[in-house]
């Protein structure tokens, strides 16, 4: 194969794989969540149009809710920021959300066990709703979740929201950033075999045309 030829082929995986970035950074698929009965998704905010926490592009946010009492459930997602949380962390995170987005103090805080990871928690009682507020911070599967719950306060209420937070999980193998770098290296691939099919084609030699055999019989024996 000639330089020529070659150097294509590099430029244009090149480009290929310099455009992975972009599209990666702007993606983020949204976590998978498990309803309660009764419950449905109400509204939703794909990334990164909602306000994140850490994440400088944004995050999604998710709301579900029992339309007969109104619980519900907030979940806003965004990637997870490089630094590695201790418990501390989790619990200071989820006690500063609290203070600052609700009018009533939390009554205890500390760290539990959602959605099989460790996640710092904040929770209060509104006597004015005769309800439960929890504020909820963790980090699973590269994302940052930022939960926010309100419910009323008795135990069926507290175990569908219970429920509902522990089912969460990412968004599969092939999603979101993992996704865009699985099909950008299949097309470069594609692109390669293409350009290499394409330039064997141009190269390859056309067979000579042979004139037809101009044959003339010998003369007649003489007698």
């Amino acid at each position: 194969m000639k330089k020529q030829q070659i150097m294509v082929i590099l430029l244009v995986a090149t480009f290929a794989l310099a455009a992975l970035p972009l599209a990666s950074a702007q993606s983020l698929s949204k976590p998978s969540v498990t309803i309660p009965s009764g419950w449905q998704l109400v509204d939703e905010t794909p990334y990164p149009n909602a306000v994140s926490e850490h994440d400088s592009q944004g995050a999604g946010l998710l709301k579900y809710q029992n339309p007969v009492n109104y619980d519900g459930v907030m979940i806003y997602y965004e990637k997870a920021p490089s630094t590695t949380y201790t418990s501390s962390d989790l619990q200071y995170e989820a006690e500063s959300i609290f203070s600052r987005d609700h009018d009533i103090a939390y009554d205890e805080s500390g760290t539990m066990t959602v959605a099989g990871v460790q996640a710092g928690y904040a929770k209060g009682y509104d006597s004015t709703y005769d309800a439960y507020v929890l504020e909820l911070v963790f980090i699973k599967d590269n994302y940052y979740i930022n939960a926010y719950a309100l419910y009323d306060a008795n135990s069926q209420s507290e175990n569908a929201v219970m429920s509902l937070l522990n089912s969460i999980s990412g968004g599969g193998l092939f999603s979101g950033t993992m996704l865009f770098i699985i099909i950008g290296v299949i097309v470069v691939i594609v692109v390669i075999v293409v350009v290499v099919v394409v330039m064997k084609k141009r190269r390859k030699p056309v067979a000579a045309q042979m004139p037809p055999p101009n044959y003339i019989p010998p003369p007649p024996p003489t007698t």
